[in-house]
């Protein structure tokens, strides 16, 4: 069984996207999928997609969540509104919060404390941009964001991290598997530093499309994919979900 997390960022109108979300829940049901899919689709659309969805291997997340349980703060969500809406899961730290918001690794670390206090379970991104890559200082990267970005009631239970590349994100370029490999032993290695009760999941995003899904999935320590513009393809997306549907991963039910 594999992760498959379809992130639609500010994409996809709701009409749209109900009638996706409605096409995706028939097609789980009646191809009998052992995948677990997480749909993120914008938060004004979360309400209505949690009432359409009618497969136990659909659930919802938001893109992103405030430090703050609430207040004086315009524009913002709370983690408890995305619980009220039907989420249970939100992302944290995606590259483009981090570079187009300026959220520092310390900042994901609150939200990600607060995600948890609402029983939100939370996919913690990191990555190195092109120029870290190309001076070899993608393993410095990787340690530096893990270890301020995983607040100290992060478990195995509430919190997965993705490997994002930020040179691979919608830019059709990838990792070859043995970077990819690379970036996860490094990941597990810092991981151990931290008295976690059983191993983190680890996913990898960036480029992901129904051509490359099971290559990355074969790599050791990949246990599902963060897919982005591929998953607002229904073709597409499907494709990927029955091309990963036998393949056997370490992914555990999450």
């Amino acid at each position: 069984m594999a992760l498959l997390l379809a992130n639609w960022k500010m994409n996809i109108r709701a009409k749209e996207a109900c009638t996706f979300a409605y096409n995706i829940s028939n097609f789980l049901s009646q191809n009998k999928d052992n995948n677990q899919i997480i749909l993120f689709p914008p938060f004004t659309m979360l309400s209505d997609i949690k009432r359409i969805v009618n497969t136990q291997h659909i659930q919802l997340g938001g893109q992103n969540c405030s430090a703050a349980e609430s207040g004086s703060l315009t524009g913002e969500v709370s983690a408890a509104m995305l619980k009220d809406a039907g989420c249970d899961y939100v992302i944290l730290g995606h590259s483009e919060r981090r570079i187009h918001h300026q959220e520092s690794s310390f900042v994901i670390r609150e939200k990600a404390a607060t995600a948890h206090k609402n029983a939100l379970k939370t996919i913690i991104c990191i990555g190195e941009s092109k120029t870290e890559y190309d001076h070899g200082i993608t393993e410095k990267t990787l340690k530096d964001q893990l270890f301020q970005s995983l607040p100290n009631e992060a478990t195995s239970e509430n919190t997965i991290i993705a490997y994002e590349p930020i040179w691979a994100i919608g830019t059709g370029k990838i990792p070859t598997t043995s970077d990819i490999a690379a970036a996860i032993k490094v990941i597990q290695d810092v991981l151990q530093c931290f008295s976690f009760e059983n191993s983190l999941t680890i996913l990898y995003g960036g480029s992901v499309k129904s051509n490359n899904a099971c290559e990355i999935l074969e790599t050791e320590g990949v246990s599902g994919l963060l897919v982005g513009n591929a998953s607002l393809n229904y073709d597409e997306f499907t494709q990927i979900i029955t091309k990963t549907r036998a393949q056997s991963t370490l992914c555990k039910q999450f």
